[in-house]
């Protein structure tokens, strides 16, 4: 009797280890975006605001998803040059252009371009125009967004 609950025992404890790595799978196929900027942990950074918004994805260069100059940003940046060379650019409209924010599972992304005026609280994340299945599974999520200040150092 005992060798069969000390059997279950390993059973249930290997299927809850596999569980929690089917969870982590989960999450990482969900949110598959890695900063290229991450806050040191002694940062020179100040947060100026911290509050919980709607993040979306959209693929920049799809002109289905964008005005009709797709790779170019609201500040003038090509944007798909931008997201080539790996670095994070988003829009957002509730913060001056060239302002950077930290999102949650995201990092440290500067704000290049501006969402359509109906989502005036939203935090949307470019990506590449050939990323459209990330976009989507990114999907609309509610994070912790804060508006910061970075030193010259870190940039």
């Amino acid at each position: 009797m005992e060798s069969r609950i000390s059997i279950l025992a390993q059973i249930v404890t290997r299927l809850l280890i596999l569980t929690m790595i089917l969870e982590g799978y989960s999450i990482a196929r969900a949110d598959p975006i890695e900063s290229t900027l991450l806050l040191p942990k002694n940062p020179r950074y100040m947060v100026r605001s911290e509050t919980i918004r709607v993040v979306t994805a959209y693929n920049a260069g799809d002109p289905r998803q964008t005005d009709d100059t797709p790779c170019i940003s609201a500040n003038g940046e090509n944007i798909c040059n931008a997201l080539a060379k790996g670095k994070k650019r988003c829009a957002a409209n509730f913060v001056p252009l060239g302002s950077f924010l930290y999102v949650e599972k995201i990092g440290v992304c500067l704000v290049t371009d501006r969402t359509n005026k109906r989502y005036r609280n939203r935090v949307d994340i470019a990506m590449q125009r050939d990323e459209y299945l990330k976009a989507r599974r990114f999907g609309r999520q509610k994070l912790t967004v804060k508006i910061i200040d970075i030193s010259q150092e870190l940039h």
